[in-house]
């Protein structure tokens, strides 16, 4: 079991990590994103978002028989967290439930995906209600339930980002409410504009106020719904936003609160639960506090920002950027939801060289040693756009380790251009680097 494994749920199957080897023998596809070393061991790319989507579906159908679409453009899914958060909430049923009780539960912002009712539904039997603001994620999440002919155990409404988050109708009672919510904020997102509802990728990350705010409106509905739903319980992606929560479930008369701690691979999130019912019981599940002792690993920072020169246009802004990650030879994953007018460039990235340092000395270096080389090259590429160079880079080999991986966003408030970058894996000095490369050129 590898070092960060055992701190998953005891009953989720992915504490034996996948066998790489058999799924690249069963999976031809799967060998696109894997290197197999001199040891014969399969190494894979968990930072590429085509490679992590086709894992994903790989693991859904082989692990759960579940046929799931992971369409481009929204976040995919990691299944060991899934399973870490759904296993937690079936430890707080055992608690207080027989096993023969047929559970009803809401999943608040369900995603293109629906992970959590199929899962839900596959492995445990739960009926499930997924909701979304997000038109094109229902329809896809409609998709994949009818798919795996799970129409009589979940169904998926549309609500309103502005209205109630848990559509619970008078008499209705459920089980339990759970929710991954976005848990990064835009301080300078406008939340009265109506574009902000239907956001891709970036409704699915951010949110106005980020995941306290978020959850803090799910506690206040939780209070006059009490107990129409038993257990209430959302994912949290700061430990500190733990503390924030407790007081305030405390301060509205909540009869029982627990927390989780969910460990897999590289990520860390936690949970919190409660509840209005005085018979209802609550337990924490925090594994090995050694864990916290990784904490180069589990760290979850906001987004670092800034605002572009007045100088840039959008059009101006996005091709200096194009340019400039073309340039830095920056290995680049589009995210962009086509529908978002505000989100004008939006990737997760990877830099495999430090191309961003000493640029003057190494431009100079290169000229005088590659001046005919280059004019050769320049002659067959003269028509190249650097549209073309950066799809040129989303084919970076997978095999390379990557100095670091970030999500950067090129977006516009109102009238001003903001640049945002979300440090996912890697060096941080390399990434922190990068960001004042760009901010450099742009303020």
């Amino acid at each position: 079991m590898s070092t960060t494994n055992r701190f998953m749920h005891p009953r989720n199957m992915y504490r034996t990590p996948p066998d790489f080897k058999q799924l690249a023998a069963e999976y031809p596809e799967f060998k696109k994103y894997s290197v197999t070393g001199l040891n014969g061991k399969i190494t894979f790319d968990f930072k590429n978002q085509e490679a992590l989507r086709l894992l994903s579906t790989i693991l859904l159908k082989k692990d759960f028989d579940l046929d799931v679409e992971l369409p481009v453009g929204k976040l995919v899914p990691t299944v060991p967290l899934r399973l870490n958060y759904l296993l937690w909430i079936e430890d707080l049923f055992n608690l207080n439930y027989d096993s023969k009780k047929k559970i009803k539960g809401i999943d608040i912002g369900t995603g293109a995906s629906c992970i959590y009712p199929l899962l839900a539904a596959k492995k445990f039997q739960w009926s499930m209600v997924g909701t979304d603001i997000n038109k094109d994620s229902i329809k896809n999440a409609t998709k994949n339930i009818e798919k795996n002919n799970l129409q009589h155990l979940i169904r998926v409404l549309e609500v309103s980002e502005w209205d109630s988050l848990l559509p619970v109708a008078a008499n209705d009672h459920y089980d339990f409410c759970m929710c991954n919510p976005p848990f990064h904020k835009f301080s300078n997102l406008n939340s009265d504009d109506d574009s902000n509802s239907d956001k891709g990728v970036n409704c699915e990350m951010y949110t106005v106020g980020g995941e306290v705010e978020f959850i803090q409106k799910i506690i206040q509905e939780s209070e006059t719904l009490k107990n129409s739903i038993s257990i209430y319980t959302s994912m949290v992606g700061y430990k500190s936003s733990l503390g924030l929560l407790k007081n305030k479930l405390k301060a509205i008369g909540a009869c029982a609160i627990a927390k989780a701690g969910f460990f897999q691979g590289q990520t860390a999130r936690w949970g919190i639960a409660w509840t209005f019912q005085p018979d209802i019981k609550l337990k924490d599940f925090m594994p090995n506090k050694e864990f916290q002792k990784m904490k180069s690993q589990v760290k979850l920072r906001p987004p670092v920002s800034f605002n572009i020169s007045d100088s840039y246009d959008s059009s101006t802004a996005l091709a200096k950027l194009t340019k400039l990650l073309a340039d830095l030879k920056m290995s680049i994953s589009l995210l962009k939801s086509e529908k978002d007018e505000n989100i004008l460039f939006q990737a997760d990235i990877k830099a495999y060289e430090n191309t961003w340092t000493h640029q003057r000395r190494k431009r100079r270096m290169e000229q005088k040693s590659n001046d005919n080389k280059r004019q050769k090259t320049n002659d067959n590429l003269s028509n190249e756009s650097d549209d073309e160079k950066v799809e040129q880079n989303l084919e970076t080999s997978a095999n390379i380790n990557a100095l670091f991986a970030a999500t950067l966003v090129l977006r516009k408030t109102d009238d001003t251009l903001w640049i945002d970058m979300l440090h996912l894996d890697g060096n941080r000095d390399n990434s922190y680097q990068l960001f004042q490369f760009l901010k450099n050129r742009f303020v």
